[in-house]
Parts: C-alpha cells; structure tokens; sequence
C-alpha cells in the first residue's frame, strides 16, 4: 500500500531522529510505544485538573487504562517475535480497548466507587493477560525467528546485488544502443549527401548519334564531359562509371605544351594521391594550356584513354585547379539523368529547397519549376503535373 502523508511523516521523524529501520514494525511499534506514554501523561494531568465521579475524570481514567495497553502493544510490535505473538498481542489489545470503552458508557452512574464494575474490570485483566503472555512467555515458547531475519536480510542483499548487476547491463545494452545509434545517424547522413550531390551526370545524344555524358553542377555549369561519343549507350555509361572510379583519388599533372612528351612523376608540377584509397585510381588530371592561351584538364586512364576533359578553358591555372576540385567532390556521388532529347532534372538549390528543370541534349535549358518545394517528392509532383498538363495547354498571347 501507498504511504499516507502523515505516515511519511512518521517514518521521516523516527529515521531522522532514532535511525534507519530495517523493518516497518520497528516503526510502527516505536509510535505505538510513544502513544502510550502519551496517553498515561495525558491521563494524570486529566485527573488532577477534573472533579471526581464526572465524565472529565472517566476520559482520564480511560486514558491512564488505554496507556500500558499501547506501551505493551508497542513493544511486541517493535520486537522481533514470531507472528503468533503479534496476533495474540493485538487480540488482548482489543479487548482491553472494549473494556475501556464498556467503563466510558457506564461512568460514572454505574460505576461503583468501591469495587467498581465487575464486568468491565475482569475483560480489562483478560486483555492485559493475552499482552503479558505474547510479550512474555510466547517468545520463551517458540523457535527464535532470527534465521528467518537473516534469511530475509540474505536474500534483500542478493536481490539488491542482482538490480546492481542489471543495472550495469542496462547501462551497458544502453551505451551499445547509443554507439549504433550513432552509426545509423552516419549512414543516413552519407545517404542524405549522395541523395542531395550539388552534381548530376546527363547522358544524351548528340547531333552525329554518338552518345555522350557530361557532369552538370546544380547551378547549371557543366563541370565535365565525356570529350569523345561513344557508338553505344553503353559504353558512355561505361566511360562514366570509369571516371567515378578513377577521379576522386588520380593525381595531377602539367603537361608541357612545347614538349614532345609529358613531363615525369619527378616534376614539381605533378601531384600525386597520398593515401591507399587514392592510390587505387588508375587515372590522372592533366593540366595544359590549349592553342588559345586557356587553361583546360583532360582525365587520362593509364591506358592512354582519355575518360573526360574540361569541356571549356579557363583564364588562369588557379580557376583550373578549382575546376579539378569540384570534379573531385562532385564526381562519385552523382546521379545521372537519362536526356532522349530532353530530360526532367531534380535538384536541391542553394537555398535548400527542391527545383526542376527540362534540360535539352545540346544542354539548354527549356523551362525550370520557377520556385523551390521544400520536399523532392514535392518537386517531383511539380514534374508530373506538368507532364500531365502541358500537351493540353493553350497559348496566351498579350
């Protein structure tokens, strides 16, 4: 059962004042003990301040009766006996309490001031001889209950060790849950950063039916193209993948307009991957200056293939450098758009939010979504409802 407020109250005293209690009798039989010191002090101060034979004497006469019932009760309570004693202890109580309230009905006009009242004094005697006896001769006639305490206290300390023990599983099945937790929040955070790439590789025709690819950023630039057509849709899909595999970690090189050959692996312009990963590429940006005085860069398979180009010049070789970068960290995880001519393109602006636009083969744009959707399946509508409306659509001429 739930504790009342007035038996926290109890309990908080008697801890605070007395000590730590290993059972709630303790407790209990502390109190009861009190009461009945109270109840005998209340008792003499009621007699001495009331006039005889009137109701004010009897309630201290009941007082003064109710007192050894309480301090008696108390003590088998508190005491570590067995539960035959309790139970005989609170029977007595019980007809001491009828005897004392028998004496309050028939005090004081029939109460004899001489030899009282035979009925009331004799139920009185019999319930502070069941007291005397649970309190007295029931512990001298029964088994101690000590090995039942320690038992008890034995088995409270394993189960307070096996909730330690728990604990420290729950604490540790916790920190496991957290570390994977993390892990997954990585993963989709990786996830989330291949689905939103600023990049996409388009694939398409071109005017000669060869197929081709080219690495648009989402500002609209083209970063890269396939610099050759390919006969077959697939082999431009294969020279794509190619480049995902071979840009991110080749080295640089510059390559000397006036020589005949490129300039070695020992040229201070050359820069090369530094780790395992890098190392894996079997292919390498070079870095040139074309007929027009522009900086351009071609990636080149060790094969001697060349997998992609700039497909524009730059004005400095510093630009150049930063154009090679962009590749780097666009170039694996972009998607690529299918163009046959023309292709929807999803992409996230620099806002955050979702765009579309029709892009051509020659790589004009024909139309865009003209405002940003906060979600890509958003945008995404956007597309089919234009796809759904437009065949149908009238002209407006202003």
């Amino acid at each position: 059962m739930p504790e009342t407020s007035s038996q926290g109250l109890l309990v908080s005293w008697y801890e605070s004042r007395i000590g730590e209690a290993t059972t709630n009798d303790e407790i209990n039989g502390y109190w009861l003990f009190f009461a009945g010191v109270l109840a005998g002090l209340l008792g003499v101060l009621a007699f001495f301040a009331t006039t005889p034979a009137t109701m004010s004497r009897g309630i201290g006469y009941a007082l003064l009766a109710l007192s050894p019932v309480l301090i008696t009760l108390g003590s088998v309570i508190r005491f570590p006996l067995q539960r035959a004693a309790t139970i005989i202890a609170g029977l007595g109580a019980l007809i001491c309490v009828i005897a004392i309230g028998w004496f309050l009905v028939i005090f004081p006009e029939g109460w004899s001031l001489v030899v009282g009242d035979t009925g009331v004094i004799l139920t009185y005697i019999i319930g502070l001889f069941l007291l005397g006896i649970a309190g007295a001769f029931i512990p001298l006639l029964t088994d101690p209950i000590r090995g039942e305490h320690e038992a008890l206290q034995r088995d409270a300390a394993e189960t307070a060790a096996n909730l330690e023990a728990r604990d420290r599983e729950l604490a540790e099945a916790t920190g496991r849950a957290n570390d994977l937790e993390d892990e997954v929040t990585a993963l989709e955070a990786d996830l989330e950063g291949l689905r939103t790439s600023q990049a996409r590789f388009e694939l398409y025709e071109d005017r000669a039916g060869e197929h081709r690819w080219r690495l648009r950023h989402r500002n609209g630039n083209v970063i890269a193209d396939s610099g050759e057509g390919y006969t077959r849709r697939h082999n431009a899909q294969k020279g794509m993948q190619s480049v995902r595999r071979n840009a991110l970690g080749a080295g640089t090189l510059r390559i000397d307009p006036d020589a005949e050959v490129p300039a070695d692996a020992d040229d201070p312009e050359v820069v090369m991957p530094t780790t395992a990963e890098d190392a894996a590429s079997r292919a390498r940006f070079e870095l040139y200056e074309d007929k027009a005085d522009e900086w351009r860069w071609r990636l080149r398979h060790d094969n001697g293939n060349i997998l992609a180009d700039s497909s524009e010049g730059y004005a400095s070789k510093s630009n150049l450098k930063r154009a090679v970068s962009r590749v780097r960290d666009h170039v694996v995880s972009a998607a690529y758009l299918d163009i046959d001519p023309v292709g929807y393109e999803l992409y996230r602006d620099s806002a955050g939010e979702w765009r579309w636009r029709l892009v051509h083969k020659n790589g004009n744009i024909l139309a865009d979504s003209g405002e940003g959707y906060s979600a890509r399946a958003a945008a995404r509508n956007g597309v089919e409802s234009v796809r759904e409306n437009i065949a149908d659509a009238e002209v407006e001429e202003q």
